[in-house]
């Protein structure tokens, strides 16, 4: 160890070159990815702190830095030949992936546009110059004026750290009593302390995923988003296929277009939170990265395509061909943790892991374990994820089955 540094190489082979992959972060939603890299050949490089990440153990090679190090990765990478570099579930590192691939000459989204697709005030200015459709905002370093601004708006108004992730810092405030602890805690959420007070659009809430071949998009996958309920609004569940109607997946699509244009993205799987408006699709926020809580689950299952093997093929510059073969109904949904505390007993009845049209349930943790109660996406303590006939009949079937399992912790 020099300098704070470690490179752990647990698996590497001796004398068999391999492509080699480098994946930002270990936690729970790059274990997939990783393991994915891993049964297509690569040679798989983790950056991410040491710590309980599930995913260090299953490295090629462990580096051991923190993901929004970019130079540290770059000094550390440069010599070993990487072929591309990816990540899934997470914003924090995207920054330091467009500092890679330009760096390196990688295929991927660039520094410029990494830092727009994660900094909300850059994105809302370049969809403002792009025409890209989306709620009128203004940004604020100081309570007094964003207070002041939210009064002549009229409630409700959205307030959100400008760059936080997972939904850190975003709070719906019905009334001007409840703007002030939505200002605590959008500031304590961002680093930059610039905070968004934006118009709050009523309407349908749902997400997309783009997939992105050079600056084209060449699919979405529009899906039903479940959320925690205000004032928080955390992604927990997702379905497929969309309820929109044909006409409303064009105008998605062209919107989509528009902002990954306006964000600046390539070669990537774009994950896409949008609002339907009386009829119209706005655009909330864009990423320069594949979603979590199991959509890449959710299109795999959905379109008969591989999701992760799809996103680092496009990190190694390999554009497939996109093809929908199923068209399979599915849903997930988090396994969330009501209070803080350690697991001393958790049920999974045989009416929820027997069950026909289940496809998967993930536990991850262990009885002893500590876990949080539930505010945002890392809070997870697992996931649950089902097919069915329709959507709405997964959509039920999920619920129906999560509520099944029990979690007994002890405060």
């Amino acid at each position: 160890m020099e300098g704070g540094l470690l490179v752990f190489f647990s698996r590497a082979g001796q004398g068999c070159v391999k492509p080699k992959i480098l994946i930002m972060g270990a936690g729970i939603y790059q274990v997939p990815l990783i393991q994915k890299a891993r049964d297509m050949g690569l040679e798989v490089i983790v950056v991410s702190p040491e710590g309980p990440y599930p995913g260090i153990q299953l490295a090629d090679t462990f580096i051991n830095l923190d993901t929004r190090d970019a130079d540290g990765i770059l000094d550390t990478v440069r010599g070993i030949g990487i072929s591309g570099v990816v990540t899934t579930g997470t914003d924090v590192c995207v920054p330091s992936i467009g500092r890679i691939v330009d760096a390196l000459g990688l295929p991927g989204t660039g520094y410029e546009a990494a830092c727009r697709s994660m900094d909300k005030v850059l994105m809302k200015r370049a969809f403002m110059e792009f025409n890209v459709p989306t709620a009128q905002f203004s940004t604020f370093t100081d309570y007094a004026s964003a207070r002041s601004f939210a009064d002549r708006s009229g409630y409700p108004v959205m307030v959100k750290a400008s760059d936080s992730s997972g939904s850190r810092g975003i709070t719906k405030v019905e009334e001007p009593d409840a703007m002030e602890a939505a200002w605590s805690r959008a500031y304590q959420a961002s680093h930059s302390k610039q905070i968004i007070v934006e118009q709050f659009l009523s309407g349908h809430e749902f997400g997309a995923q783009a997939i992105v071949h050079g600056e084209d998009v060449v699919a979405v996958f529009p899906h039903g988003d479940t959320v925690t309920s205000a004032p928080y609004f955390t992604p927990i569940g997702h379905s497929m296929p969309t309820r929109l109607t044909a006409e409303q997946q064009n105008q998605v699509a062209e919107v989509i277009d528009q902002a990954v244009h306006a964000v600046g993205l390539r070669d990537c799987i774009s994950n896409v939170d949008l609002m339907l408006v009386d009829g119209k699709p706005y655009v909330i926020e864009i990423g320069a990265r594949m979603g979590a809580t199991c959509l890449p689950e959710n299109i795999s299952i959905y379109s008969g395509m591989d999701a992760y093997e799809h996103v680092i093929g496009l990190a190694l510059g390999e554009k497939s061909d996109v093809r929908i073969s199923t068209r399979q109904a599915n849903a997930s949904l988090l396994l969330r943790a009501e209070r803080t505390g350690r697991i001393c007993a958790q049920e999974v009845p045989d009416g929820a892991r027997l069950h026909p049209d289940l496809v998967e349930i993930q536990l991850d943790f262990d009885i002893g374990d500590h876990v949080q109660a539930f505010q945002v996406g890392p809070d997870r303590i697992g996931h649950i994820i089902v097919k069915g006939n329709t959507a709405e009949h997964a959509e039920l079937l999920v619920q129906g089955l999560s509520s099944m399992i029990r979690f007994h912790i002890h405060e």
